[in-house]
């Protein structure tokens, strides 16, 4: 499902970012907002927020952004004649950009518009939509647009220890990393440097096959083996929250399968409705491994 939504950006003349605003124009915009309640995940992996009475999910990807309002099986619903605005800033910066938003094919309202260049940076969104109802929606969302990759921070935290020396990772100040085909590893110091280099196979296949331990009962540690795993996943299905937020992910094993958690407190919810989460997961678009 995720890539007609991305197939219907596409079809859109992709923007460059154009029209500056000034920082008082922002905080207008903002000051008439209607109230928004903390976003979740939305059933297209977008993020999802309650404005007024309705529904919707902001979805970002590399060439374009859709805001979409789900309807009855949480499809989206949004009129052919609705339209909007969309003023967009990066990071910190407060030069802020307007486009026009129109409805799209899979009935998502959107605009095109290069992203590349502002990976895993926040975009802070105030956006108008009218001709749904009675009133134009106006809300602000936020978001980014992930690399699909892994921190160093929490890469280290999955490998824990130098391959060399043993010694805990960052012990000796911040770990030289050292970069193996699409693999990473970290050392201690750079006296170990040359080691891993002159047999990389080896101190690969030792962690990224090593099985974490287990924390509690049926929580295990995630360790360099989880990476990509948990890349893929980004988020814990009982908190919604980032894996990796809150230490190193937990690895529980539902019905066969790999899922992680932000913390081992949320096992008991995962495993109390696994059924759930992983139904959760599936509407994201996320097949967990087997564990």
């Amino acid at each position: 499902m995720r890539l007609s939504f991305i197939a219907a950006i596409s079809l859109l003349a992709t923007t460059p970012f154009t029209v500056a605003q000034d920082a008082a124009s922002h905080h207008a915009t903002h000051n008439h907002e209607q109230h928004a309640a903390p976003a979740t995940t939305g059933p297209h992996g977008g993020t999802l927020q309650t404005v007024g009475d309705r529904r919707v999910e902001t979805v970002i990807a590399e060439k374009g952004i859709m805001f979409m309002i789900p309807g009855q099986n949480d499809q989206p619903i949004a009129p052919p004649d609705a339209s909007g605005t969309l003023k967009l800033r990066v990071g910190d910066s407060e030069k802020e950009y307007t486009y026009q938003l129109k409805t799209l094919k899979n009935l998502a309202i959107g605009v095109g518009v290069d992203l590349s260049k502002v990976v895993d940076q926040t975009l802070h969104m105030n956006v108008e939509i009218t001709n749904i109802g009675t009133d134009p929606l106006t809300f602000h969302a936020m978001g980014k647009l992930a690399s699909g990759k892994l921190s160093d921070e929490l890469l280290i935290s999955l490998q824990a220890t130098c391959p060399v020396s043993g010694q805990p990772l960052g012990s000796m100040g911040k770990p030289p990393k050292i970069t193996i085909g699409d693999k990473s590893l970290f050392v201690c110091c750079a006296g170990c440097t040359k080691k891993v280099e002159a047999s990389p196979d080896q101190y690969l296949t030792k962690y990224y096959t090593a099985k974490g331990e287990q924390v509690r009962e049926g929580v295990f540690k995630s360790t360099l083996a989880d990476a990509a795993a948990i890349a893929a996943q980004k988020t814990c299905p009982v908190m919604d929250e980032p894996l990796g937020g809150m230490g190193v992910p937990g690895k529980v094993n539902v019905n066969g399968k790999a899922v992680y958690i932000c913390c081992p407190g949320c096992a008991k919810k995962l495993v109390a409705d696994p059924d759930k989460y992983l139904a959760a997961l599936k509407a994201q678009g996320i097949t967990p491994p087997a564990f």
